[in-house]
């Protein structure tokens, strides 16, 4: 429906513009300090304005990655090359591990939080507790908290439609793909009526996400509000040196990006980042990954002018596969946690570390705030350390960290889309 009104096309399209969006983050921040007890109150709003944005976010993975799937099996669509990204994402998850382990062995972020009596009593306490509840007569039975069957476990669900109502991405685009190579494998004109379908219902969710877009200002002044509220100030100092080393880690991965657009991006490393000005307020201030896959997918066609079969299928994968933040996090918080507790960094540790990291982030798909931190205990447990204590500490810095891992994940997401799809440096003109 077209609105004629031109006073009102203007008030939509500023509404929409970035603009509007960084005055939503400032007003937010502005109420959180004049108002103390008003992020409880926007907290509520907040939520629902998320699960209006995730009517759409479902069925668009769904239809973009199918109809991607049934192109590649038909061999319609030469714009990605399965090799390619599997490598670009192995590649991408191995060095955002490392980068994890290397930062946190340099920086040494347990000593300044162990200096705290308070948080050394907690780690000596939950030390003395974890080796009273170890057995002589069963040592091996721990060893075997974790297992990987676990996770082979949870990427096919056992009722497909569960999976879209738990809005659990890895188990979608395991029913995505399964779907897409089965309508591959029939006939040409079967093939034909189930991509227009498909079409049809991308279309109209993206058509719904251009009315959400409309109100996303609104929606993140409530969201944003929210988050600010469970910001703890005073705790915050205790992890100072976990917080500015978490950062660093996050950097590298930043400074990777910068790199990866100035080669394969199509506008160059600069205008990318200016490009992706509206997606990152987004995901700021969402802290989901999930909440910012259309608006992301959005900028890399209609800015980036990637094509679109291929955006369509490199963003949803990167997105709940290639979560190099979180593994960053993940293998930097399982460091730390070591050396809160005196645990050795033999060279198995640390390949057991970078590998763990790597398949927790597989797991922890979706997950967000406290469900991913202790997501973490899927690395610590084989290794016979608890998380009682380290768990207290990074809830703490929790609020902070995800909005900044969720950011990065993003910019890097769109870096190696870029990678993916070209295979060299080109301009669009």
């Amino acid at each position: 429906m077209t609105i004629k009104s031109p006073i009102l096309n203007s008030f939509l399209n500023f509404m929409s513009s970035g603009y509007m969006t960084f005055l939503s983050v400032f007003f937010a921040i502005v109420s959180c300090v004049t108002w103390p007890e008003f992020g409880d109150t926007a907290k509520p709003f907040g939520e629902v304005f998320l699960t209006f944005i995730s009517i759409s976010i479902i069925p668009i993975i769904f239809s973009s990655v199918t109809t991607c799937i049934i192109n590649l099996a038909s061999g319609d669509n030469n714009n990605v090359k399965i090799s390619r990204l599997i490598s670009v994402i192995c590649s991408a998850l191995l060095v955002a591990s490392i980068i994890g382990i290397v930062i946190c062995m340099l920086m040494e972020p347990s000593k300044d939080v162990l200096q705290s009596k308070l948080i050394s009593d907690l780690v000596v306490k939950d030390a003395q507790r974890s080796i009273a509840e170890i057995s002589l007569t069963d040592p091996i039975q721990s060893l075997h908290k974790f297992r990987f069957t676990d996770f082979l476990m949870t990427l096919f669900p056992k009722n497909p439609f569960q999976a879209f109502s738990d809005g659990n991405i890895i188990q979608i685009l395991s029913v995505s793909i399964l779907v897409g190579i089965a309508i591959a494998h029939l006939d040409k004109e079967t093939i034909k009526y189930s991509t227009m379908i498909l079409d049809i219902v991308m279309s109209s969710f993206k058509a719904i996400l251009k009315f959400q877009t409309k109100i996303l200002p609104i929606g993140l002044f409530f969201v944003l509000a929210g988050n600010f509220a469970n910001i703890d100030i005073d705790s915050f100092i205790t992890m100072k040196l976990f917080c500015l080393s978490s950062g660093i880690g996050f950097l590298c991965l930043l400074v990777i990006s910068f790199f990866i657009f100035a080669l394969y991006s199509p506008i160059g490393a600069k205008n990318s980042l200016i490009a992706l000005q509206n997606p990152i307020t987004i995901a700021f201030s969402t802290r989901s990954n999930q909440a910012t896959l259309p608006f992301l997918s959005a900028v890399l066609i209609e800015r980036f002018k990637l094509p679109q079969i291929a955006v369509n299928m490199s963003i949803p994968l990167g997105i709940a596969l290639c979560r190099v933040s979180a593994v960053t996090y993940y293998s930097f918080v399982t460091i730390f946690v070591m050396s809160l507790y005196n645990e050795p960094f033999t060279a198995f540790n640390l390949i057991f570390v970078a590998i763990g990291a790597i398949i927790t982030s597989f797991a922890a798909s979706g997950a967000t705030g406290i469900i991913a931190i202790t997501m973490i205990a899927t690395i610590l447990n084989p290794l016979n350390i608890p998380i009682g204590a380290a768990f207290l500490l990074l809830v703490i810095v929790e609020p902070i960290l995800d909005p900044l891992r969720t950011v990065t994940s993003l910019i890097f997401n769109a870096a190696i889309s870029c990678m993916i799809i070209n295979k060299k440096r080109w301009r669009t003109t």
